[in-house]
């Protein structure tokens, strides 16, 4: 899955991401492939190159090129990688922010959108626990700390769900991270 890694490259490079977006959007993506590669057998199909280029470029929405843009990043990311002829890639980076859960039109509903969430929960700048990243972001945008707070109990219920279809647990994914 290394061509899809250069893939994204060529969109960081056109879309003028910068060091802390792409760095991101590497370890997301590295975290997607690790979690596709060791899905179980008999675990529901899914189209594994659509969720790892939606994790690499499920933040595109946050390229420079949009900034002045009001709407929410991950509605941004939708509309580019449509634009972009990505129509696989759409739905899990419209549904990868943390609050997206506590909204019914915007939650992750297929496997597709759950692992792509899931990898962007648990990838900052390195792979993290869900509540370390929770709490970072808390930080990074305080105005949004209470509904992040509510978005972690039902995002724990998504990693775990897509853990259950893997074969390591949450606490072995940075072990098993590229």
């Amino acid at each position: 899955m290394t061509e899809l890694s250069t893939k994204a490259g060529a969109f960081y490079r056109r879309y003028r991401y910068p060091d802390w977006l792409e760095t991101h959007s590497r370890v997301v993506g590295a975290i997607a492939e690790a979690l596709v590669a060791a899905r179980r057998r008999g675990a529901p199909r899914i189209d594994a190159d659509a969720v790892v280029l939606a994790a690499f470029l499920h933040d595109i929405g946050r390229s420079p090129l949009l900034s002045g843009d009001p709407r929410d990043h991950n509605i941004l990311s939708g509309l580019v990688l449509a634009a972009e002829g990505l129509d696989a890639c759409v739905e899990p980076s419209r549904r990868h922010a943390i609050y997206t859960v506590l909204d019914p039109e915007l939650a992750p509903r297929t496997v597709e959108e759950k692992l792509v969430y899931v990898a962007d929960r648990r990838g900052g700048q390195v792979v993290e626990p869900l509540e370390e990243r929770a709490h970072d972001t808390a930080r990074r945008n305080p105005k949004y700390a209470a509904e992040i707070a509510r978005a972690v109990p039902p995002a724990k219920a998504i990693e775990s769900e897509v853990f259950a279809d893997v074969t390591f647990g949450p606490d072995q994914l940075a072990d098993r991270v590229r």
